[in-house]
């Protein structure tokens, strides 16, 4: 879900291992993913989930939606059917294969190498691979296509630290709260 607050960008998600990956690699420079801006982590556990899933949740660039009558991107969407195998949802059992045929076509098609090598990167952190059209967005200022969801349906827990923010803030909520109840003596 993405939702914008005083000119920002916002995106809120359950899936942590997307995530994790959008954070890890624009943050060591990756151009082919969405950049976080901020990265706020897992920031509540989710009410759906039974437990292991979380909110995360981080500040994001703006993107532009792709221009699907595009000869370029009519390209893509056809390189995107035969990388995935005319399913845009890769599960994990078949993302050995699905690295594989990144590689390779990324010497068939030069100028969508980067964006294939993302998704290999992505295939190796592992869950499923979205690899949807939908899932790929244009960075404005460079004309850059990046990956914007390239994993699909994922748990990830949060680290000590991440955890330990979130309680925090819990307890902080639950304070307000009881002061705002309690009201005048």
């Amino acid at each position: 879900m993405l939702f914008q607050k005083d000119g920002r960008l916002y995106r809120l998600t359950r899936d942590g291992c997307g995530h994790n990956f959008l954070a890890w690699e624009s943050a060591h420079g990756n151009q082919q993913v969405m950049r976080f801006l901020q990265d706020f982590g897992a920031v509540a556990p989710s009410d759906q989930g039974g437990g292991d899933e979380f909110y995360w949740l981080a500040e994001v660039e703006w993107l532009e939606e792709l221009d699907h009558q595009d000869a370029t991107i009519m390209r893509l969407i056809t390189l995107l059917e035969e990388l995935s195998e005319g399913e845009s949802l890769v599960m994990e059992s078949d993302l050995p294969a699905l690295i594989e045929r990144c590689h390779s076509m990324s010497a068939r098609f030069p100028e969508f190498a980067p964006l294939l090598q993302a998704m290999a990167k992505a295939a190796h952190f592992g869950a499923d691979a979205d690899v949807c059209i939908s899932n790929i967005m244009r960075r404005p200022s460079t004309g850059e296509l990046v990956w914007s969801d390239p994993l699909f349906g994922t748990s990830y827990l949060p680290d000590g630290p991440q955890v330990e923010r979130m309680m925090s803030i819990r307890e902080e909520i639950k304070l307000v709260a009881i002061s705002s109840f309690s009201g005048p003596a």
